[in-house]
């Protein structure tokens, strides 16, 4: 079984190589989306390794815009030709919370599954429900497309604009755009945003679309059955502005008992301690094995 790890990053170069040689593996290699708005040449030292590789159809990515997705289908097209058997789709700001071989373990155990979380915006995620059905502009950049935005959504309540509604009878759910999908899964949904461009016009009008799309496409689809939840550990508390808390020294013990595979999000800058005590836990077990 081969893994592709595809990686968004857009800084810290350093901590990212520090994720790629705690996760690196003979089965894993790594393919490096760098956001357009930054200079690749920083990361760049990260090629020598002969599993990395860059992205080259590389796109801006804004904060809950939906550069996010394109960077992902972008990596999903130069992935998908190299028949691997899972993708996982992280970040630079993620690390792994178990050892290389106790991961490709995990996963080869449970062939045939897709790791993504699906919680409905009617039931568990209620409060992601306007990001859906009201209109955003965050993929604008005009002036004054804030109080266009404020002003489309007052006609929308007042009836004097048509309700938003998905092209397709489909359940919205969603939570993290951070997976681990099948090939087959990811060729699925790469096919079938390219077949249904309404789909993806609809998605461009929302906030954070990255959070609801590709697991909604896979929803409601052939492979729902095989849907668990996401691989990745990650602390919403405390916070209310769409972000997930830094992790730190404290989360340590609560995020190794939680079970998940890897640990979202980190910042060397903010607590580099952290990084520490993972790695040496990692590198205990490797010794184990």
């Amino acid at each position: 079984m081969r893994i592709a790890h595809l990686i968004l990053t857009h800084k810290n170069p350093q901590q990212l190589a520090r994720l790629i040689s705690v996760l690196d593996h003979p089965a894993f290699d790594f393919y490096i989306h760098v956001d357009k708005k930054v200079d690749q040449a920083p990361f760049d030292f990260l090629a020598q390794k002969k599993n990395v590789f860059f992205i080259n159809n590389r796109v801006r990515i804004y904060w809950a815009g939906y550069g996010t997705i394109q960077a992902t289908l972008n990596g999903f097209e130069e992935i998908l030709p190299k028949k691997y058997d899972y993708i996982n789709v992280t970040s630079g700001q993620d690390f792994p919370l178990q050892s290389p071989d106790h991961i490709y373990r995990y996963i080869a155990d449970r062939k045939g599954l897709e790791f993504i979380t699906c919680e409905s915006i009617e039931d568990e995620w209620k409060d992601a429900a306007p990001r859906v059905y009201k209109y955003h502009l965050i993929n604008w950049r005009i002036p004054g497309k804030h109080r266009l935005e404020i002003l489309t959504n007052k006609m929308l309540a007042k009836k004097l604009l048509p309700s938003r509604k998905f092209p397709l009878d489909y359940k919205i759910v969603g939570r993290s755009n951070w997976f681990t999908l099948t090939s087959p899964a990811v060729q699925y949904v790469f096919d079938f945003l390219k077949q249904h461009p309404k789909v993806v016009r609809y998605f461009k009008f929302c906030w954070g679309a990255d959070e609801f799309i590709f697991a909604s496409v896979l929803y409601n689809s052939p492979f729902k059955d095989c849907i668990r939840d996401s691989l990745v550990y990650v602390d919403w508390t405390g916070k209310s502005d769409g972000h997930p808390r830094i992790l730190e020294v404290r989360d340590f013990e609560k995020m190794k008992a939680s079970g998940k595979l890897f640990g979202r999000k980190f910042d060397a800058d903010t607590d580099p301690r952290i990084l520490d005590m993972l790695e040496e836990s990692i590198q205990k077990a490797n010794l184990i094995t």
